[in-house]
Order: structure tokens, then C-alpha cells, then sequence
């Protein structure tokens, strides 16, 4: 596979140049140099074919030999806002949601919360968002928001058609509506004990669907990516259901 990179600034006279993290990956990291051919995204969609041209201390640069029109977005665009779980968890599950290819990633802050993550926490995150995203051949970067409360994650205006809180005792997934290809969809996981029954009926006042992920009570990032899993693959048809 084509070593990835990821540069913010898109082509201008055919040519990019890698800076800080980047450069110093491709020349000091995987020891390429002038004539190497790599593979370049701007983390909005925009991805080519590129040849080292030049290898400074602190930069790269390359010159691009044709672009990439792969479309690698997952069946429709979907929202998960969930808990945080302790510690590393929360570093596995944005990774892998940026791998299944969750468009946006929403820290929430419940009743049972425990963990808010700081501004610092997410920085590094947003850099772990960039590694999976080259090493699964995505070309737009997953968002990670800023923490938010429940009930002001409720009352923000939502454009996902198909807004599914998992919850036991909700419909099981052969019951789910599914999301239209192409559409938008938004799953809410919440913290471990689970949401508490005010919260849980704020969202059907707020006209989410309560589903069910199963018999078995989930850790955290297992129901937020198990969720969007299903999500994803019943998206798969040309039409909602």
C-alpha cells in the first residue's frame, strides 16, 4: 500500500509541501526521499498521487502526479454522540469510528458521566484522527467535537433524519429504520449504568427512537461502534425503510 500523508493546503501549481509532523514522518520516520511516490489528502475529500521532489530539515516537498478520485465515505453521514469512557477507551473508540467512517464524533456529558475530556485531550485525539484516517485510506477527517450536555445536545437543530438512542429495551436492529444512502443519521450512546429515565424521556420528547444493541449490557465504545456498524450497513440500500 502507497504510504499516506496528510496535508491540510491543497496543490497550487501542482506542487504541496509537508511541514512539522508530516515531513518529519515521511523523511526521518519511513527514511523516503527525492523520487518516492506517496499518496497525499487534505482531510476534506481531496486526495492525489504525489513524487518527493525536495527533503529539507523541516519540510517536504512533492509534486503531484495525478488526483485521486476514490470515493471512501461510508453509506451515509453519521453522527455519534456518546459517553466518554475511561481512559485509553476513549482512544480506541475514536479511532476505530474514524475507521468504520463516522462523519463527527460528540463527547457527552450525562447524569452518570464520569468523564469530561479536556481541550488538551481532544488536541491529541484530532492527531490520533489523522493517523487512522492514512492508515484506512479515508480522505476526510472525522470531526471531534468539544464535550456537550445532554439536554443542549437534544436542543441543538439536527440535520440526521434517523436520530436512534441506544438504550435497553428499545427496538432491536431488525426493527431499526434504516438511514438513507446518502442521508444523515445520528446515534447517542450513554455513559456505563446507562442513560437515566428523565434523559431517556427528553429524547423521545425530542423524537428519538429508542433502540436496543442486544441482551448482553455493553461497555461503552463496544455499544458506540456496535451501533454504528448496524447504522452503516442497513444504509447500504438506495432506499431508507
Amino acid at each position: 500500500m502507497t504510504e499516506r500523508f496528510f496535508c491540510p493546503t491543497r496543490a497550487r501549481d501542482g506542487r504541496v509541501r509537508l511541514e512539522g509532523d508530516e515531513s518529519r514522518h515521511l523523511s526521518r520516520v519511513r527514511r523516503l526521499g527525492p523520487g518516492a511516490l506517496v499518496e497525499v489528502f487534505d482531510g476534506q475529500g481531496w486526495a492525489a498521487h504525489a513524487e518527493v521532489t525536495a527533503v529539507g530539515k523541516e519540510w517536504v516537498d512533492l509534486a503531484i502526479r495525478g488526483e485521486l478520485h476514490t470515493d471512501r465515505e461510508a453509506a451515509c453521514r453519521l453522527t455519534l454522540a456518546t459517553a466518554v469512557p475511561k481512559g485509553e477507551r476513549f482512544d480506541w473508540l475514536v479511532e476505530k469510528a474514524t475507521e468504520l467512517g463516522v462523519e463527527r464524533l460528540v463527547p457527552l456529558v450525562t447524569e452518570r458521566s464520569v468523564v469530561e475530556p479536556r481541550a488538551s485531550k481532544l488536541d491529541r485525539l484530532r492527531r490520533l484522527v489523522i493517523e487512522a484516517s492514512k492508515q484506512c485510506g479515508r480522505n476526510r477527517l472525522m470531526v471531534l467535537e468539544k464535550p456537550t450536555a445532554w439536554a443542549d445536545w437534544l436542543a441543538e437543530p439536527s440535520p440526521a433524519a434517523l436520530r436512534l438512542v441506544a438504550h435497553p429495551g428499545g427496538l432491536p436492529a431488525q426493527q431499526w429504520t434504516k438511514a438513507r444512502r446518502g442521508g444523515a443519521a445520528a446515534l447517542a450512546v450513554g455513559p456505563e449504568g446507562g442513560f437515566t429515565e428523565n434523559e431517556i424521556a427528553a429524547a423521545r420528547e425530542a423524537g428519538w427512537q429508542i433502540v436496543s444493541l442486544g441482551s448482553t449490557l455493553l461497555r461503552i465504545e463496544t455499544a458506540a461502534l456496535a451501533g454504528c456498524a448496524v447504522i452503516l450497513a442497513l444504509a447500504g440500500g438506495e432506499e431508507g425503510g
